[in-house]
């Protein structure tokens, strides 16, 4: 499917899709597994100000998320508790998760759950990862160099601290120090390495950082704009003398839509657009911004290739094609929207109580909702798919399958977690088809996929839900461990599963 298709697609739905109700956070209180009542290439760190300090004050709550990334087929979510949960395509290792490279896509969020808290997160689009960690530093996961099904689980990237904001592309990346100094890295494109950290020299008092293609921006405090290129020739990174590009006005925000045409947002709210030459023999650049929609106070904006989105002080959302003349069109079924991200074929947006919406492809799952029999596509902005937390005896759960809300009852990779709890599961296939065998201390528990009893010790038992294959994992009804002795607690304001073994 063309690009251009799939934007006409989207802007025809802008117009037409009703309101969507924001996904509860309070869902009714209820046993686990039983019914309940309801249940891009640029750097994503595109505002001045931390995105955990945008987000509405809503955004205490743990579960709310307070930035988003939209990535080629995949997304990454930062919470307020500092958790960061991916989705979606997994083929070449994008989500960073272990021991799933098998595994093409994640249908529902999974949990990064080696990361420390994160402020911040940025992605290079195309599965490589950075965050920024309460303490500063600067960690990685996601794709390794190359086309190989392999994944970079989280680490900590040497020679890093301070830093308060990351940017990254493909071989290089770069960090915002919280003195206004910017450091420059490259990763080596064979090992995957990140190589020891530079001074950029001529940028000062930065308070934002973008990159994209060969080139990189930066906003100071005074709303200046500044642009270098990059230069990764012969195994080393190549800095130019940033220059400041002249015509623009004091600028709050910026957002680099590729690597000449940007937008960006003054002090009143006004958004300007224009584009810089690629070079200059002078040392100056001078350009000449055009406003966009300049009835429209807008908060944030975030640039694709193609198009833009517009987060108004009024919390709307508006989509902006890219065509000089054209004007933005108001993307309904959102409210109270505080930050979005504009991925390639998909987009993802926030509101002000921390639930995430997504809309567009969904061939991957990468919205944050299964896919649909029909075209794979959402043309309406839907809620993802609530995350879910789960403890093993007051641990994190270290499998990378999640936990999800099926049919109103709460189901879980039975296999992970009976090895947490020191049992087992085997599979066994006859001429009747695959069973299933839990091992759990003296007692056996034997299932079928898509059956919704078990046999304990041979006597048969209702299960809430059938028992279901999602992502190559079994999973079971969460209360199917509490009729084996163990103590099963659901948390439905943090969204928190606990079973500890008896």
């Amino acid at each position: 499917m063309k690009y251009s298709h799939f934007m006409q697609g989207v802007l025809l739905s802008a117009v037409v899709v009703t309101a969507v109700s924001p996904h509860s956070f309070a869902a009714a209180s209820t046993q686990p597994g039983d019914r309940m009542d309801s249940a891009a290439r640029l750097s994503v760190s595109s505002s001045a100000e931390s995105p955990a300090a945008s987000a509405s004050s809503t955004a205490a709550l743990g579960t709310a998320f307070v930035q988003v990334a939209a990535g080629n087929y995949y997304s990454v979510g930062l919470r307020a508790d500092g958790s960061v949960w991916t989705w979606g395509r997994n083929l070449l290792g994008e989500l960073g998760i272990p021991d799933t490279t098998a595994v093409s896509s994640m249908v529902a969020p999974v949990r990064l759950n080696t990361l420390p808290p994160l402020n911040s997160i940025a992605t290079d689009g195309y599965g490589y990862q950075l965050g920024v960690a309460r303490d500063g530093t600067v960690w990685e996961w996601g794709s390794r160099p190359g086309y190989v099904r392999e994944t970079q689980v989280p680490r900590a990237l040497p020679g890093l601290s301070g830093i308060s904001q990351v940017t990254t592309l493909q071989k290089y990346s770069l960090g915002l120090a919280s003195d206004g100094s910017v450091k420059a890295w490259m990763r080596d494109q064979k090992s995957g390495d990140s190589g020891q950290p530079i001074s950029v020299s001529g940028l000062k008092n930065i308070v934002q950082l973008q990159s994209t293609s060969d080139y990189i921006y930066a906003l100071d405090s005074a709303g200046s704009v500044w642009k270098l290129t990059v230069n990764t020739s012969e195994n080393q990174l190549h800095l130019s003398v940033p220059v400041r590009i002249q015509g623009l006005p004091a600028l709050k925000q910026i957002s680099m839509q590729h690597a000449y045409d940007a937008y960006g947002i003054d002090s009143s709210g006004k958004v300007w657009n224009w584009s810089t030459p690629a070079s200059s023999s002078t040392g100056k650049l001078y350009v000449k911004p055009v406003s966009i929609q300049p009835s429209l106070q807008v908060r944030n904006v975030y640039a694709s290739p193609g198009y833009a989105l517009l987060v108004s002080r009024q919390g709307e959302l508006w989509m902006y094609d890219g065509k000089k003349g054209r004007s933005a069109v108001k993307v309904k079924g959102l409210q109270r929207i505080v930050s979005a991200s504009a991925g390639d074929t998909h987009r993802l947006a926030i509101d002000a109580k921390g639930q995430v919406f997504g809309w567009g492809a969904n061939n991957w799952n990468e919205v944050g909702v299964p896919r649909n029999a029909g075209d794979g596509m959402e043309y309406a902005p839907v809620p993802i798919q609530r995350p879910i937390t789960i403890r093993i005896n007051g641990s994190l759960l270290p499998a990378s399958f999640p936990a999800v809300n099926k049919n109103n009852s709460i189901i879980v990779p039975v296999k992970s977690i009976a090895k947490e709890l020191g049992g087992s599961l085997e599979a066994s296939t006859t001429q009747e088809g695959t069973s299933y065998k839990l091992q759990y201390g003296q007692t056996t528990v034997t299932f079928r996929p898509d059956s919704a009893e078990a046999a304990i010790q041979g006597q048969s038992i209702a299960l809430s839900a059938p028992v279901s294959m999602i992502n190559g994992a079994v999973m079971v009804p969460a209360s199917l461990f509490k009729q084996l002795g163990c103590q099963v607690d659901w948390n439905p304001n943090l969204a928190e599963l606990s079973i500890q073994g008896k």
